[in-house]
């Protein structure tokens, strides 16, 4: 997912897919054959995504050897694969036929083995990184209440449908679409009343987290992207207590965690280069003719762009604005700066999804100590969607963004950032 950095109560500008998160990798699959017993320099290679979770977690391609691949069995580590990727590659006898696997049930309660081996995937595997430090809450707090809410468990299995089709060939993607229709249909109706108790609240939150980070792999999910994510924001309102599971998005929490993370850490410098042609392009559309709520957004890019020069903590803090000044605006405001045929508003969205990728070595910061597994996304393809969409008179404007969608990972990160990283992330798993 995309970053998404962070929920928050509607206020000051310290108020939240990376990637979400940025977008981290398109890499497509490779076999690969055993290696030499000669590291191989690691810049350029191609991930897998079929490879087994340290391997994951190393950012190193594994070769999917079973029951073990060598890079464990050199390094003396317990070598584990998720398990929908065995099944996908070890398919038993008795595995269910296609139709039945894409015949789901949408009474309450109602379903099939297929849908609880995603859910048994989300758990390990596909659940979201946010909130910062907290996999407890996805993989504990949300479970054990997900069965009581239909719109929660249908999120949950529509993300670990979309997440297992990108890091498998596992053919999820129908599953993946009927489970999102069927969620968003119940959420819909739950949100039309308000919620009675902390758990119900949390679910809806819940359920929102998991569609925003699904719509990061769809490929027009943009729109739904965005919807969800305000969504986000209009159910935690002002009444984020403590004692709801996801109080680690109040701005004590998560905004506190990430300037500690970015503040001690080796990772968060930004090439200039990228910044500087950010400012260019920035620079450019300032002359279109924008609304007041897109000239606000314009301003927060700029904003955001000048502070990563020098300022990562303060970089970081505006550009979660980005996430959550779009949900204090009326919703004919907004449904105006999502629709495909608001020229305008569509070149600042290229000009945001570009910004978090050149934004990389600080957002991925969010996902230190993170369990789970990434898979790529959509969201960097969503520039190309944009530029098709714009005016050919005004495509120029969406170049910039339509050139770093095309960037490799290594280019927002480097290889010595990249290092590091590893080193802060077992150190905190340590």
């Amino acid at each position: 997912m995309p970053s998404m950095p962070m929920i928050s109560r509607a206020q000051s500008t310290h108020d939240s897919s990376s990637s979400d998160s940025p977008t981290l990798s398109d890499s497509r699959l490779d076999s690969a054959t055993p290696l030499p017993r000669k590291p191989i320099p690691r810049k350029g290679h191609t991930k897998s995504r079929r490879g087994c979770f340290n391997c994951k977690r190393r950012r190193i391609k594994c070769n999917e050897r079973h029951p073990e691949c060598n890079h464990c069995v050199k390094a003396g580590l317990q070598c584990e694969y998720p398990a929908n990727i065995i099944q996908a590659t070890q398919r038993s006898p008795m595995s269910p036929h296609p139709q039945e696997v894409a015949n789901l049930r949408s009474t309450p309660g109602m379903f099939s083995m297929a849908d609880m081996r995603l859910f048994h995937h989300f758990l390990i595997t596909a659940y979201p990184h946010l909130p910062v430090g907290a996999d407890k809450i996805w993989i504990t707090v949300i479970p054990s209440f997900a069965h009581n809410y239909e719109y929660l468990i249908h999120s949950i299995l529509a993300l670990a449908a979309s997440h297992l089709d990108a890091v498998s060939n596992s053919g999820v993607a129908e599953q993946a679409i009927q489970h999102r229709i069927l969620a968003v249909k119940s959420l819909n109706e739950a949100l039309s009343v308000p919620p009675k108790t902390r758990c119900e609240r949390d679910a809806r939150m819940a359920a929102a987290l998991a569609l925003a980070f699904q719509s990061s792999h769809l490929q027009d999910g943009m729109a739904e992207f965005l919807t969800m994510v305000r969504g986000c924001n209009l159910i935690a309102g002002d009444e984020m207590n403590a004692d709801s599971a996801f109080s680690a998005f109040r701005e004590d929490g998560h905004l506190q965690t990430m300037r500690s993370r970015i503040g001690t850490s080796q990772l968060h410098c930004v090439n200039q280069d990228d910044l500087d042609m950010a400012i260019m392009s920035l620079s450019a559309i300032e002359d279109l003719n924008m609304s007041a709520f897109e000239s606000t957004y314009w301003s927060i890019l700029v904003r955001t762009v000048n502070a990563a020069y020098s300022r990562p903590v303060e970089t970081y803090t505006t550009f979660v604005l980005l996430y959550n000044t779009p949900s204090r605006w009326t919703h004919d405001e907004f449904q105006a700066f999502i629709d495909p045929n608001n020229t305008v508003a569509q070149i600042l969205l290229a000009h945001f999804i570009a910004i978090q990728a050149i934004l990389t070595p600080i957002l991925y910061l969010e996902r230190v100590g993170f369990q789970g597994v990434d898979a790529p996304t959509c969201v960097l393809g969503w520039i190309e969607g944009i530029y098709r969409n714009v005016p050919s008179h005004l495509r120029h404007h969406v170049e910039w963004p339509r050139q770093v969608s095309r960037y490799p990972f290594m280019r927002f990160l480097g290889q010595r950032q990249m290092d590091c990283f590893e080193e802060e992330a077992l150190a905190l798993g340590a």
